[in-house]
Formats: structure tokens, C-alpha cells, sequence
């Protein structure tokens, strides 16, 4: 019974993750017909700007809620939540002065983005009661909820742009009502919980103490995985970056596989490197082979699929775009190669490796971005993205590499040999 109801768990949520990130994939292409590339732009530069802005209201301490839910009693744990929201709130005000400062300064071009900040601490709050549901096995209301709250930010964005005009402020507005409409469903019954504050200063300091390190890896993940919208918005245009976001969005399908296949594999990576340590690298290139072939072949069969819909997928005005969608599909493969070490490299606790990796890999997308956007266009966005993953991915290797030759030796030492 108890294996039954494990099963019927994770059903619930592969079942409703998939038809949330269907209702996603719906809204781009919804918003494609109805919006200029420019306005598409000025959505994926807000929500690209989320990935930094809601670490630093979080404290990116947002673990400990589930940490400290498995760990302590209802009562002290209510009081380290109510704690750690207050905190969350002045965080929010910092952050909020920030970007009113920022604003007249020129640094932020767009009022719209003076938004983030609020939307940013209404994702932390959803993300604690998304985390609760987890906690407590809650499957169903959490994929409910969720597929809820985007199924009424695709009608409400459909609504918007139909009857007014289409620009990026109606689907930011069509975002904002379904999460707080949904905040007020995920909170229904402990709604004091959102205005019941509490300053303790022990919190605040285990909050600090152990997000700090954390937040410092904040900036080159970023830099990783989102500063080529800022990139192309600053060295092209909002329209340049309207393609892009165009083709990302379409892309993403190969990042739903990617998590589809890490999922199944996690298990027995894992398995088969707690049965032989000395064997790490083997199993590792076993694995890497088959990720990687399988999302070789999967990417074939998807730009196949994509080429021959192109036109119906993209209309005409984003058709700049159709390209990089390609472009998107082939460095996606180096996206999954660091999946695969990546996941090897926590099992192994090596998280001030992965932290080096993600620099040098930032460090790199970053210049390889803005070279590839001066001297070839948007196009040169995805391949220095990519060019990130590969550096990262060769730190990874290196490594673990070196940490099999380690293993190798103590396993001879162990053995007498």
C-alpha cells in the first residue's frame, strides 16, 4: 500500500508538471500571435530578472523550509516560518528601494520592471506553500494548484491582449492576479500567516548564515542561465531579444526531456556508484553516453518535427527566429552533458567544484555572448550560452577525474595491492 501510494505520488506530479509545462508552451505561442517580438522581449528581460531578484528577498535560504519542516515540532516550526517571511518582507523593501533608486538613473529602462521586486516576493510566498505540499505528500492539490494558477494566467493573458493591445504589461498583469488569486487558494485557512510578523533576531541570523554562501552563487548561475537576455536587450534590441525569447521558449522542450531523463537515471547512477566506487569514471561515461545519445536522437526527432511546422509554429513576424531554435537544440546536448556530471559531482559533495565550474562557466557565457551577439547576432546568444556548459562541464570532468584516482588508489590501499 504504502509502495502503491509512493507510485500514485509521483504520477501526480510528472502528470501535472507535464500539462503545466503544455499550458506554457500554449501561452508562448499565444503571445506570439498577439504581441510584437519587442513586447515579447520585454517579458523574458522581467522574467529573467526574477532568477536574481527572488534569491535576494529569500536570502536563497528558501531550503530551510523544508529542512526545518522534516525537522522540528509544528509549533517552533510556525514561528521559524512567520520569522523567516518577516524577514522576506525586509528583504522585499530593500530590494524595492533599490530599483526606485535605479530607476531614474537610467539603469532600469523599462517601468515595467519596477514590478519584479513585488513579483518576486509573491513566487517566494507561493514557493513556501508549493514546498509544504511537498512536505506533506499533498500531490494532487500541489499540481492542481499549479496547473490552476497557469491555466488562468493563459486565459486571463488571452482576455487581456485581445480586448486592449498586446503589449507586455497586459500578460505581467495576467501573471500577477492568477499568483496572488492562487496565493490567496494556497493560504486559505492561515491567511494570518501571511500578515502575523515576527522579528527574532536568531532567525534572521541562521537565515543569513546559511543563505550567504549560497547567494554568492547566485550571480554567476545567473550569468549562466539568463544574462543573455540582458546581453541581447543592451547590444541589439528588444526585438532581437523577441526572437530569442521566441526561440527559447520553443527549445525548451529539450530541457522538459533533459529533467524527464535525469529523473529516470538518478536512481541508478546513484546505485551503481554507491556498488562500486573504484568503477566511477566508467559508470560515468556509461551514463553521459547514453544521456547524451538519447538526447541526440530525441533532438534529431524534434528538429525534424520543428522544421517541418516551422511556419505554423512561428508566425511570420518571429521568423527570425526559426534558426535559432536550431541553433537552441544542438547546445542543449551541452546542457545535458553538466546535467549528467553535475549530478555526479553532488553525490560526491563536491559543491565547492560545482561552484568553480559555474563561475568559469558564467564567466564564459557572459563574454562569449556579448562576442557572438556584436559579431554574428542573436544567433551567437545560444552558441556562447553552450560555450558556457561545455567549460562547465570540463571543470566538472576534470574533477571527477582526478577524484577517481583517488578512489582507485584507496580501494588498492584497502585491498592490500
Amino acid at each position: 500500500m504504502k509502495r502503491f501510494h509512493k507510485h500514485k505520488s509521483l504520477i501526480s506530479y510528472f502528470s501535472f508538471s507535464i500539462a503545466t509545462s503544455a499550458l506554457g508552451f500554449l501561452a508562448a505561442l499565444v503571445m506570439m500571435r498577439l504581441m510584437p517580438p519587442e513586447e515579447f522581449g520585454r517579458i523574458s528581460l522581467f522574467l529573467s530578472m526574477q532568477f536574481i531578484v527572488v534569491p535576494m528577498i529569500s536570502f536563497a535560504s528558501d531550503s530551510l523550509i523544508s529542512i526545518n519542516k522534516s525537522k522540528m515540532g509544528i509549533a517552533e516550526y510556525e514561528y521559524f516560518r512567520r520569522s523567516y517571511v518577516t524577514f522576506a518582507y525586509l528583504m522585499f523593501v530593500i530590494v524595492q528601494i533599490i530599483f526606485f533608486l535605479l530607476f531614474p538613473l537610467g539603469v532600469l529602462h523599462d517601468g515595467l520592471l519596477l514590478l519584479i521586486p513585488l513579483y518576486g516576493l509573491i513566487r517566494f510566498l507561493i514557493g513556501i506553500a508549493s514546498t509544504e505540499y511537498v512536505m506533506e505528500e499533498k500531490a494532487v492539490q500541489y499540481g492542481m494548484v499549479a496547473f490552476s494558477t497557469t491555466l488562468t494566467s493563459l486565459l486571463l493573458t488571452i482576455l487581456l491582449l485581445s480586448l486592449f493591445s498586446g503589449i507586455a504589461d497586459w500578460r505581467i498583469a495576467a501573471l500577477l492576479f492568477a499568483d496572488i488569486l492562487f496565493l490567496f487558494v494556497r493560504y486559505r485557512g492561515r491567511m494570518k500567516l501571511l500578515w502575523t510578523l515576527s522579528v527574532d533576531k536568531g532567525v534572521f541570523k541562521d537565515v543569513a548564515w546559511f543563505g550567504f554562501p549560497l547567494l554568492l552563487s547566485v550571480a554567476p548561475a545567473w550569468a549562466l542561465n539568463e544574462s543573455d537576455k540582458i546581453i541581447i536587450a543592451k547590444y541589439a534590441d528588444m526585438a532581437s531579444l523577441g526572437y530569442y525569447a521566441a526561440a527559447c521558449a520553443i527549445g525548451g522542450i529539450m530541457i522538459t526531456f533533459n529533467m524527464a531523463m535525469l529523473n529516470a537515471m538518478v536512481p541508478k547512477i546513484y546505485q551503481a556508484l554507491g556498488e562500486n566506487p573504484e568503477g566511477m569514471l566508467p559508470i560515468v561515461k556509461r551514463y553521459v553516453a547514453k544521456f547524451v545519445s538519447a538526447s541526440a536522437v530525441f533532438g534529431c526527432l524534434f528538429a525534424i518535427v520543428y522544421w517541418a511546422a516551422a511556419d505554423l509554429i512561428l508566425p511570420e513576424k518571429y521568423a527570425a527566429a526559426r534558426q535559432i531554435v536550431s541553433v537552441i537544440i544542438l547546445f542543449s546536448l551541452a546542457r545535458g552533458l553538466y546535467t549528467v556530471l553535475g549530478l555526479v559531482t553532488d553525490y560526491y559533495g563536491l559543491t565547492t567544484v560545482k561552484l568553480k565550474g559555474i563561475i568559469y562557466g558564467g564567466m564564459t557565457a557572459v563574454a562569449a555572448v556579448i562576442f557572438g551577439v556584436t559579431q554574428f547576432g542573436v544567433i551567437g546568444a545560444a552558441v556562447g550560452v553552450g560555450a558556457g556548459y561545455l567549460v562547465l562541464s570540463a571543470v566538472l570532468w576534470v574533477h571527477l577525474v582526478k577524484k577517481s584516482h583517488k578512489n582507485v588508489l584507496a580501494c588498492n590501499i584497502v585491498n592490500g595491492i
